[in-house]
């Protein structure tokens, strides 16, 4: 039974108290003698006042009942943000073999959702480029555009021109799309611009072998830049060349 079950119980009750045929006011001393037609023109009046408190009870109820139901769902909803649990980062999409949860540094804090959406956007956006730069990275040994025929390879296309203009194409290019085409709507997963060719990117399985490529794609292009600073190679000679070959200076 809820708190507003004596309130409804009370207005009924008055409801019937006052519109029963078994009210009748005490009568005055002269009522016998009263003309009928008078007692029916006072009729009306006391029906009228019996409806009228009647309404105004119920309104009163109505509205005890409506508090009461307010209260309820305020409660319900203040138990349901307890039992929540706060955000875990070690129950995303990433964690798997070989180590599983790694933020040695502590960037992803418990509880901070909104801080952990914006890391993992950015982790997939450049896990993304690395591993379009290490293609590229390889396949610039055989492959040139027309008019970057005389660009060398590796690094230094960057800072030759016309490879140098190329570069600056392809940032301005890239920041486009990313402002439009590509911009990251914060009601979806981080990263997801819709799955076109179907192939299932909703999955959880799906991001956990993204993430894997997008952190080899990071590592394989930081060690092509290295070695390539190191042996003045690009990413396919670096492969043919052994690091015993290598001449002292």
């Amino acid at each position: 039974m809820t708190k507003s079950t004596p309130l409804v119980a009370g207005a009924l009750g008055t409801a019937l108290y006052f519109t029963s045929p078994s009210f009748v006011p005490p009568a005055a001393p002269h009522a016998a003698t009263a003309a009928p037609e008078n007692i029916q023109r006072s009729a009306p009046a006391g029906g009228a006042f019996g409806l009228g408190a009647t309404a105004v009870t119920a309104a009163a109820a109505m509205g005890s009942v409506a508090a009461a139901r307010q209260r309820v769902a305020r409660k319900a909803e203040a138990v349901l943000e307890e039992a929540e649990p706060p955000f875990d980062p070690k129950k995303e999409p990433g964690v798997t073999l070989p180590l599983f949860y790694f933020d040695p540094l502590g960037f992803a804090k418990e509880g901070d959702r909104e801080g952990f959406y914006q890391l993992r956007s950015a982790e997939l956006k450049h896990g993304r480029v690395a591993m379009i730069a290490s293609l590229g990275m390889v396949f610039q040994h055989w492959f040139r555009l027309p008019g970057f025929e005389d660009v060398p390879s590796g690094i230094q296309a960057a800072i030759t021109p016309p490879g140098t203009f190329g570069l600056l194409a392809i940032v301005a290019l890239g920041g486009a799309l990313e402002f439009t085409i590509f911009k990251q709507d914060p009601e979806m997963d981080p990263g997801d611009f819709g799955d076109p060719a179907g192939f299932g990117q909703t999955y959880t399985e799906w991001k956990d072998r993204e993430l894997n490529n997008c952190r080899m794609g990071m590592v394989s292009f930081l060690g092509i830049v290295v070695a390539e600073l190191a042996t003045g190679k690009d990413g396919v000679e670096q492969i043919w060349t052994p690091l015993g070959n290598l001449k002292p200076e």
